[in-house]
């Protein structure tokens, strides 16, 4: 599902626009003066009564994409936040009809996971690729102290019986997790 007011086509051009205001809140919003400290008793996760948002500080989307995707199979072309949502577009080469696209996501450094899919967005013939697109949620907390502070994400292509990872090169993706 695209976004409220959003067509799949326009998604790539929101992800730019939104990329660049995230840089600027996060340089003002989420930096601490150096003169200042900050105990860790003062730090709180996600509880019902506080709002709490998802950013993506380091995610850059690539440029000269399909020679990657050629080589990888897999990338995570768009990532964009809003809230406690965060969309995205992923590019798959297009290896066979039958392909099964999923985001494997994580709040507790890999001790559990779930799969979230992507769905089929758009087809590219002239270069042979795929887009899908995927929406990560928030997920509620009831607890100040087993709330996540990040999650982590890495995305896969399951095709002709083979498996392509894109985990950011061993880095995973990370969506931060603050309060709003």
């Amino acid at each position: 599902m695209s976004p409220p007011d959003q067509s799949t086509t326009s998604i790539f051009q929101e992800c730019v626009r939104l990329q660049l205001g995230q840089l600027c809140l996060t340089k003002t919003q989420l930096d601490i003066p150096n003169n200042s400290r900050q105990s860790t008793s003062s730090l709180s996760l996600p509880s019902p009564t506080k709002q709490y948002n998802l950013i993506s500080k380091n995610f850059i989307s690539p440029i000269n994409i399909i020679p990657l995707i050629y080589e990888k199979q897999v990338l995570l072309e768009c990532l964009y936040t809003k809230d406690s949502t965060a969309y995205g577009t992923i590019r798959v080469h297009n290896r066979s009809y039958d392909k099964h696209v999923f985001i494997r996501l994580t709040q507790d450094e890999w001790e559990t996971s779930n799969d979230i899919e992507a769905w089929h967005s758009m087809s590219y013939s002239h270069d042979n690729t795929d887009t899908f697109t995927f929406e990560i949620n928030l997920p509620k907390s009831t607890d100040d102290i087993t709330g996540p502070k990040r999650l982590l994400f890495a995305i896969c292509l399951q095709s002709m019986s083979q498996e392509f990872w894109d985990n950011n090169q061993g880095w995973n993706y990370v969506l931060d997790v603050f309060e709003r």
